[in-house]
């Protein structure tokens, strides 16, 4: 949902942990401190980490949002241009042609 939501030029706030670290920055969104990480003890991520998020630094964001609504306007069209640039189907295009030019081209033999 954070792409999809990026996407469509809303500011996001989300964990600054795993996977959302990938494609969030300072400038197209909102990073959420964590207050450390839980061992996940069952299910499928078992044994994985799990970031608790900081419940004082959600509060302080969203009222940062509430009171500087262009800034979070802002952040919302970079988000959308970072999406389109690096996750768009002509990023995509280039990475698959890229990929499949390297797995043809010619292997040396020693």
């Amino acid at each position: 949902p954070h792409g999809e939501a990026m996407a469509m030029s809303l500011p996001i706030i989300a964990t600054n942990w795993s996977g959302p670290t990938e494609y969030m920055t300072l400038q197209n969104s909102y990073p959420l401190e964590i207050d450390g990480l839980t061992e996940v003890k069952e299910g499928a991520f078992k044994g994985h980490l799990w970031a608790n998020p900081s419940t004082s630094h959600l509060r302080s964001l969203l009222r940062r949002i509430c009171t500087h609504p262009e800034e979070a306007a802002h952040k919302g069209k970079v988000a959308r241009q970072d999406m389109i640039n690096k996750y768009g189907m002509d990023a995509l295009g280039k990475a698959l042609t890229n990929l499949l030019e390297e797995l043809v081209s010619p292997v040396e033999l020693l």
